[in-house]
């Protein structure tokens, strides 16, 4: 049975959808293709897991005035047939999709190739992506049941499955990390923003390292682009662009965590038990998601969380490490996260998109 692949744009698509491919394969997948952008966060994670790659271009709307919403349809039609000439080729038996904009052209490809396509959204919400593929999926898998009521049509193709986790998220090994960046037996706090990180963010940290570093280990993972060659060096301090296979060592490493609230990161830090920062993307250049993400994650979890408006209140740095200085004398044990809690959902998911597979074999004979 072969299984496509797709969701990017960012590692709170494309973590879940590798977390499902894992365990596609491990209940009789026998083949997996990734369909994503090249030279894309979805490309260098399915080139790290060794999954087939077939590129299709897309392009997102954005939610400011920008020049490009204007070639966007075009980029998104080129995209339908790029993506319709690969899944000829390819014949996959079903599509999972996990969101971002690139899901939009491979799952209409899908549709038009009759081949059944299972979506999974992770906030409250629909989200653009998964709205526009809604009508045409198969199944409709959610994280949390919806927040409002859904029509007919959708509830009947609708199930709560949670929201898949990273495959390897019970296998952290802390203390390897910690002797390969050489850090001491202090607290660490590990800053993630996402694959691009944060300009404001990466400020306010960097203003405040002297405070930051006297009190922990930093690990700021900063985004691509955004390392400073000049603050190599300082002690309790280490700066990268990304972590791939490393991230679950980092996640495991942390005493304290300073990131987005994007449902993923969200969920891998609750799983894990980590007091939170959470400063989540304004409504301004989002849909609003990650704001309600962070309020209603910081009520669960009164004394482990606080969140902070990404605005001014950031410049300079200050409120970042009373925030970290108070949820760091709060903070007690971690939690052992349980293996089969881990794989659980990413479980649920495969068992879906198995169950409306529809073989090559049957496909060809309609």
């Amino acid at each position: 049975m072969k299984i496509g692949i797709t969701g990017g744009g960012s590692a709170g698509h494309v973590v879940p959808a590798l977390a499902v491919a894992a365990q596609l394969s491990q209940n009789g997948a026998h083949e997996l293709v990734y369909f994503g952008r090249s030279d894309s966060i979805e490309h260098e994670y399915a080139k790290t897991s060794d999954i087939p790659f077939r590129p299709v271009p897309s392009a997102g709307l954005k939610r400011y005035g920008s020049w490009s919403n204007l070639r966007m349809p075009f980029t998104v039609l080129h995209g339908i047939g790029a993506a319709w000439k690969a899944m000829r080729r390819e014949r996959p038996d079903v599509v999972f999709s996990k969101g971002g904009y690139v899901t939009v052209p491979v799952g209409i490809a899908a549709w038009l190739c009759r081949v059944p396509l299972v979506i999974h959204e992770s906030d409250h919400s629909l989200g653009l992506a998964n709205t526009i593929l809604a009508r045409l999926a198969t199944r409709v898998c959610l994280a949390v049941p919806a927040s409002a009521a859904t029509p007919r049509w959708l509830s009947r193709k609708t199930v709560v499955t949670g929201l898949p986790l990273r495959h390897d998220l019970a296998d952290g090994n802390p203390e390897r990390l910690r002797r390969h960046w050489g850090l001491k037996p202090v607290p660490v706090l590990l800053i993630f923003c996402g694959s691009q990180g944060s300009t404001r963010i990466n400020n306010a940290v960097r203003s405040q390292l002297n405070e930051l570093c006297a009190r922990f280990s930093v690990v700021h993972v900063c985004g691509k682009g955004n390392l400073d060659p000049s603050l190599d060096g300082i002690e309790n301090y280490r700066q990268r662009d990304y972590l791939y296979e490393e991230m679950t060592d980092a996640l495991w490493l942390a005493d304290l965590v300073i990131g987005r609230a994007g449902a993923t990161t969200l969920a891998e830090t609750e799983a894990l038990g980590t007091p939170a920062v959470l400063i989540p993307l304004p409504g301004s250049v989002s849909r609003g998601d990650q704001l309600d993400n962070a309020h209603a994650y910081a009520s669960r979890h009164p004394g482990r969380c606080l969140v902070i408006p990404d605005d001014e209140a950031l410049t300079g740095g200050a409120e970042l490490v009373k925030a970290c200085v108070r949820l760091a004398a709060a903070s007690g044990d971690p939690r052992q996260p349980d293996r089969a809690d881990i794989h659980r959902a990413a479980g649920l998911v495969a068992t879906e998109a198995l169950a409306v597979a529809r073989p090559q074999r049957r496909r060809r004979d309609r």
